[in-house]
């Protein structure tokens, strides 16, 4: 399983210079130069409390979060706490962030909330109304260093925490969008630590 991760991240990472126009949604306003779609990529979130953190950052997948009738509940969590690859790749379409599932049933984000994770929903029913056109991916312009694209949402690329859901076996590390303390228990909060979420790869 972690062969065919890296295998996955290697054959993405080959196509990050990909040319993509620059959009001029409300939901990429005031970002610098960005774009809202793109296909089949996977990201990454960067430690950014570290002074010699490694540039690349720990691979992301779609973890579970729960299910109820007809939908299953996912957040972003490190795959070296959930090695599954049920949604191998990700999409931005329009803003909305897209988890493309290995199995063809439709997948969606929703509205992203301060102090609580990224959330997603997987179902074969209508989203009724519940997607959210809320993400923007931001192009790196550094000419000394011209990183991968970082992931925005709500306008804030920096907002971003990996934050464990328990402490537990099974415990996931999750990307938690401006983590508080009070929380209602969705993850602990002195684990918390800064990321920036790096798009790897990806299509037009």
């Amino acid at each position: 399983m972690f062969s065919t991760l890296i295998s996955l991240f290697a054959a993405t990472s080959l196509a990050l210079a990909f040319p993509l126009a620059p959009r001029t949604g409300a939901w990429c306003e005031g970002l610098g130069i960005t774009y809202d779609t793109a296909s089949n990529f996977t990201l990454a979130a960067l430690n950014t409390t570290l002074a010699n953190a490694n540039s690349t950052g720990a691979p992301l997948v779609a973890g579970q979060n729960g299910a109820t009738d007809g939908a299953e509940f996912e957040v972003l969590s490190t795959w070296a706490t959930y090695p599954y690859l049920d949604f191998p790749t990700m999409s931005l379409d329009s803003g909305v962030l897209i988890p493309n599932s290995a199995n063809g049933v439709p997948s969606y984000d929703m509205a992203a909330s301060a102090g609580q994770p990224l959330q997603f929903f997987t179902t074969s029913q209508s989203p009724s109304g519940r997607v959210a056109q809320i993400y923007c991916a931001i192009v790196d312009t550094d000419p000394d260093f011209e990183g991968p694209p970082t992931l925005a949402v709500n306008g804030d690329a920096d907002g971003f925490a990996l934050c464990m859901n328990g402490d537990g076996p099974y415990a996931q590390n999750n990307v938690v969008w401006r983590p508080t303390a009070d929380n209602n228990g969705a993850y602990l909060y002195e684990t918390c630590y800064n990321v920036t979420l790096q798009i790897v790869g990806g299509s037009a």
